[in-house]
């Protein structure tokens, strides 16, 4: 034990507490994305000792970090405590080098220390550490977790940095809590952020092949229309919060989508992981009760999704194919749900459609980011907007002419009492097309075509005519 002068010690914890992260959970999904097929091999490590893991996965991963997500509560608190003569202390689970690593960035402590390969400074472990460093009620301590209990216990003051409210409640009871020093809390549309609640719109295509077939009623279809739509909703959460998890770290470099739940620090690596792999088995369970044909389908979309995640989202061209799949995969979940067949016309219209759109996403995206000079691991340089451009509004042209041809095909006429409708459709529908990449091109709509579709009131003015004068083609 040192001297008294120890009794303005703080000390504080490095792993959601100092950053809005977990340093060996990234290193593991930055090995995972860089060695896929080497999934295994993290579990062999692990099985060893997890110290073990993380000097591998350190000595993999150590030249390919990215800039530390500093919590700014925290660092001001910090900042404030060393101007009135508190020696500040960083001590961590994660190796000695990451440690030193934080100081030589921050340049704010009096001493740092972290783990080696014989010792785990966490829970127990850093309690006994501490006590032994500076002495039982002799130093206070900065933590985010239940872990952190034995060493709150040895401590003067116990500081908390979470914005979970059960935990906020069990620290709370402790008679030397002084404070949780994180402002934001996770509230409800946190999570509906996360599980992008407003997504689920997209889904609304599975019902497609039993609105356009008009079997309004079909009892039976209904259900499993329904049923299916809060199936695929889940499974897409659920790759939603996996694909935040595997870029988080690209994503906090994003202008828009540093604003995500996991990339802002509103929910863990590992609370996410959770949420979505619940989310995903209840998926599968519904899609299972649906039938075998769903449940495949489904299948094949999350298989899809994780070749796409790891795989094809670098590969310039063939990515923005896949991603109008996924709008094309619905349909055919829908079909498969309710045994209604999808037509050639509808599969035409949607190749060129969703393909527009794909284009769009990625249009609007890379624009922003070029605009923002914001440097993004993607396979396309700014000459590729020209090609999008064009591209893109190609396929919406195209998809239009495919309406107006279903327009003058027989059947047609045997499904729609007024079919001469649908020609105002048509013009609404290109209307609807030019008026999204005319906003596109002036940058001044979201790279997500959905939340452009139900933010813009001009295109949800559209959309709400479209819909009437369908009805009035089929009704009246």
């Amino acid at each position: 034990m040192e001297n008294a002068e120890q009794k303005n010690v703080l000390c504080v914890d490095l792993d959601y507490t100092l950053i809005s992260t977990d340093i060996l959970a990234e290193q593991v999904i930055r090995f995972i994305k860089k060695n896929p097929l080497k999934l295994f091999i993290i579990f062999i490590w692990l099985f060893k000792s997890k110290q073990n893991l993380k000097k591998r996965l350190y000595e993999l991963t150590k030249n390919e970090s990215s800039n530390l997500p500093y919590r700014k509560e925290v660092l001001d608190f910090l900042s404030n405590a060393k101007n009135n003569n508190h020696k500040i202390v960083l001590v961590t689970a994660s190796l000695q080098p990451i440690a030193e690593r934080v100081q030589s960035e921050l340049n704010l402590f009096d001493e740092v220390y972290g783990s080696n390969n014989d010792h785990n400074l966490k829970g127990k472990n850093k309690a006994k550490f501490l006590a032994q460093k500076f002495g039982v009620k002799n130093f206070d301590y900065i933590g985010d977790s239940i872990s952190d209990f034995p060493i709150w216990a040895v401590a003067q003051k116990a500081y908390l940095v979470s914005n979970s409210n059960l935990l906020n409640f069990l620290v709370k009871n402790k008679k030397n809590f002084a404070g949780n020093l994180l402002s934001q809390r996770t509230k409800l549309r946190d999570f509906f952020k996360l599980i992008r609640l407003h997504q689920w719109i997209k889904n609304l295509l599975i019902f497609l092949p039993l609105l356009l077939a008009h079997q309004f009623e079909n009892l039976v279809a209904i259900q499993n229309s329904i049923l299916a739509f809060f199936a695929f909703s889940f499974l897409a959460s659920s790759l939603y919060i996996f694909n935040d998890i595997v870029d988080c770290e690209n994503d906090r470099n994003h202008p828009l989508k540093r604003n995500r739940p996991i990339a802002k620090g509103l929910f863990s690596l590992y609370t996410g992981f959770f949420i979505g792999l619940s989310v995903l088995i209840t998926s599968l369970l519904i899609a299972f009760f649906i039938g075998v044909n769903f449940f495949i389908v489904c299948a094949f979309y999350l298989v899809l999704n994780i070749i796409y995640s790891f795989w094809v989202k670098q590969i310039a061209v063939v990515d923005i194919f896949l991603l109008s799949l996924f709008y094309v995969i619905r349909l055919y979940a829908g079909s498969e749900a309710t045994s209604i067949p999808i037509s050639n016309w509808l599969l035409a219209f949607s190749m060129f459609f969703f393909l527009s759109l794909a284009t769009f996403k990625r249009y609007s995206d890379l624009k922003l980011s070029f605009t923002q000079n914001n440097n993004l691991n993607s396979p396309y340089s700014r000459d590729s907007l020209n090609f999008f451009q064009t591209f893109g509004i190609s396929s919406s042209f195209a998809s239009v002419i495919v309406f107006i041809l279903y327009i003058n095909s027989e059947k047609v006429f045997s499904l729609y009492k007024h079919p001469s409708f649908l020609w105002l459709d048509a013009f609404l529908l290109l209307l609807w097309m030019m008026v999204i990449w005319n906003l596109a091109t002036k940058s001044k709509v979201e790279y997500d075509p959905i939340l452009v579709s139900v933010k813009n009131p001009y295109l949800v003015l559209l959309e709400v005519i479209m819909i009437v004068v369908w009805l009035m083609a089929f009704a009246l």
